[in-house]
Parts: C-alpha cells; structure tokens; sequence
C-alpha cells in the first residue's frame, strides 16, 4: 500500500476521515501540515480518485470518498501491480545479456538485506556442480535474514536441485532443521570453531562468497577467481572429513 500512497497522503486522507470533510485551511490545522504542502497532497489524491473537491460559498471543500470504495481501489491497485509485474518480468526476459555469467566482476561487494539477498541466489543460479559447500554461523543467520531464506531463498534452492554440505556451530536452529536435512537436501555437521563469528562463508563453482550478520545492515563479498574456490573447497573438505556426522543422511 505504501507504493501507492505517501505517508502525508495517508495523514491527510486520514484527516479528512475524521472530519468527514473540510477546506484547506481546516485539513491545515488538523495535520499540522502548512497549506503551502497541502495543495500538490490533495492534488495527488483527487488525481487517485481517492478525494473530490466540491465548491461551497466560494472555498472549495474536500471530501474522501468512503472506505468501502477505498477497500476497492485498493484492491484495483493491487491487481495493477500484478499486472505490472507480470510486464516486467516478461521486458526483463526479453533482454539480452551479452555475458553468460551472472556476475562478470572479479570481486563485488553487496550492501544492505536486499543486496545481500541477491547474492544468495547467485549460489543457485547457474551452479552446475549442483553442490554448496557453507560455513555458517546459523544463529546469527536466522536472526538476521530468517525469514528470507525460510520463504525465499531455501525453496529456490532445492527447486533447482542445489545440495549443500554445511559446516555449523550447534544452534536450536541447526538441532531443528539436522532432523529435515533429506527434505532440505542437506548434509550437516557441528563444529563449534565457528560459533559467534556472526558470518558464513559459501563456496559454489568457481566463486566464494562471504556474508557478515549485521541485523541493521548486512553486507557481503563475492569473490570470482577459481584458485581461491579451489582451495576453500580442500579447506572445508578437511574440516568435514574431521568431524562425525550427526545423522545427516
């Protein structure tokens, strides 16, 4: 709703609710917004069909139009947005990419949750080894982008067929999900050297990337260079082999 309507849209349509209808000078003192901001507002939303402005001993006074057909239009603005998406998504697919690589760059940095989760689904996209090696710290994980790769991230995943060997301190969230590792094609084994280094580090095809856990803002770095995803994969391997797996088949 917020890609529809502005904060002072909404504070000034809400205005208008509680007066039922009111000039200018009125809606002024009743936002506490100057009258000077409030002309373009209420243009914009008499151009949404959201107000009308009706001439009464010459003021012009505004009225809302009432909420059933506010719950109308909001669901006409809803389906716009399908629409619209729908659009996108065909113009996207329609583009040529002159490089057959998701990510040309030798090294990119990503800044912020949705950056960072446009990294993760780079480890999906054209792996064809089909395998995931990750070190995690689980807890800070969940904590900082749960939600993301419960709805998200874990479903493209295994709708592509990406196996992945993770590498975890033990969590309530690592206990939990070792139980469901076959339905989340997963192997997992604990290893408290890396609990509390609030990162995880995944290494796919010819390209490492590590993540930092910061609630706030989240960053990361992908790493493209084949000596480097060589040798992290003969690092993890030795710590997997190390370590005795907890029911992971």
């Amino acid at each position: 709703m917020n890609n529809f309507i502005s904060e002072k849209e909404k504070k000034v349509l809400a205005g208008l609710y509680k007066m039922q209808n009111g000039s200018v000078h009125e809606l002024s003192r009743e936002t506490l917004i100057n009258r000077t901001t409030l002309y373009p507002i209420i243009e914009k939303l008499i151009e949404k069909g959201l107000v009308s402005g009706i001439k009464s001993e010459n003021k012009t006074v505004y009225q809302p139009i009432s909420k059933q057909d506010f719950l109308l239009w909001a669901k006409r603005r809803e389906s716009d947005m399908q629409k619209e998406n729908q659009e996108l998504a065909g113009w996207i697919g329609n583009q040529k990419n002159t490089n057959s690589e998701s990510l040309i760059s030798e090294m990119k940095y990503f800044n912020g949750s949705e950056s960072v989760k446009n990294l993760y689904h780079d480890s999906w996209r054209d792996n064809k080894e089909k395998i995931i090696y990750s070190i995690c710290d689980y807890a800070s994980a969940y904590s900082t982008l749960g939600d993301f790769f419960r709805n998200e991230y874990f479903p493209q995943r295994i709708k592509h067929q990406i196996k992945v060997k993770s590498l975890l301190p033990k969590s309530e969230d690592g206990e939990r999900e070792i139980k469901s590792v076959k339905k989340m094609l997963r192997e997992m084994k604990f290893i408290n050297l890396f609990r509390d280094l609030n990162i995880e580090i995944n290494i796919y095809g010819d390209k490492v990337s590590i993540v930092a856990f910061d609630e706030k803002k989240p960053t990361g770095v992908l790493i493209k260079n084949k000596k480097i995803s060589l040798a992290m994969k003969e690092i993890f391997e030795y710590l997997w082999r190390k370590k005795q797996s907890k029911n992971s088949k």
